[in-house]
């Protein structure tokens, strides 16, 4: 009996999980940023003679600032950042700000763990081709991964199969992990996305990606994807071979 209350706590608390955290975020925004940001603007506009406050607009007396000025300012300087970050002078403040955070201990955990995992979604999103499951450490045990391509050159030629290059992230920094050259019969492809892989590992498991509960045979566009690819695999890998054994 206790074992079953301490199981649907545990699936109440995840199933109210994204609920609260919502709207953590949305009172953290309209509750502290947007009166801060408001203020300061709407003093910033009395100083200059624009308002004076109280202000009525459309029968709503304003007391100190306008709700919602303070949202507007933010999205405004989030864009502004991100123009920024393409400019010499914005990449300079930011690398001296990179540089500051690094030399305090505390902060350059913090600061260092968060780069990585954002990293993982902007950078590595793009490099990763396919989510896909394979047997490791040992036979029995799955581990999820990601397809980055396929081998070519010496490490294909070499080879008895043909393999593919899988990288295993580690939990709960999927920007560190092992590359694994796997036979291709031995990859299992999934149709879950890259982003729902990396949260997936990211989480230690917690986040569970959507699955539609579609058979095998309805795959999805992803898999007919990768099996093009090694269509294409197999024709250049044959060519080289031909090609060695011309030479030879």
């Amino acid at each position: 009996m206790l074992k079953k209350i301490r199981t649907y706590l545990t699936l109440g608390v995840l199933a109210l999980l994204p609920t609260v955290a919502t709207i953590y975020i949305l009172k953290l925004l309209f509750g502290f940023i947007d009166p801060v940001l408001g203020i300061a603007f709407s003093q910033v506009l009395v100083w200059l003679g624009l308002v004076q406050f109280p202000l009525q607009v459309g029968g709503i007396l304003f007391q100190s600032y306008i709700p919602g000025v303070g949202l507007i300012l933010t999205l405004i300087l989030l864009i502004l950042v991100g123009m920024m970050t393409q400019s010499l002078f914005g990449k300079q403040v930011f690398r001296f700000t990179e540089h500051v955070f690094f030399r305090v201990p505390l902060a350059r955990s913090i600061y260092s763990t968060t780069q990585q995992i954002i990293n993982a979604y902007v950078r590595d999103s793009g490099s990763f081709k396919q989510v896909v499951m394979v047997q490791y450490p040992r036979k029995g045990l799955y581990t999820l991964g990601f397809m980055t391509g396929e081998s070519n050159g010496e490490v294909q030629v070499k080879t008895k199969e043909r393999v593919l290059n899988i990288f295993l992230p580690t939990t709960p920094n999927p920007t560190s992990g092992w590359l694994v050259l796997v036979p291709e019969k031995d990859v299992v492809f999934l149709n879950m996305s890259v982003e729902d892989g990396l949260k997936y590992i990211i989480s230690g498991g917690v986040v569970v990606p959507p699955w539609s509960g579609l058979p095998d045979e309805e795959e999805s566009t992803s898999l007919v994807e990768a099996k093009h690819l090694k269509v294409d695999r197999h024709e250049r890998i044959n060519d080289d071979d031909n090609a060695q054994k011309i030479d030879g």
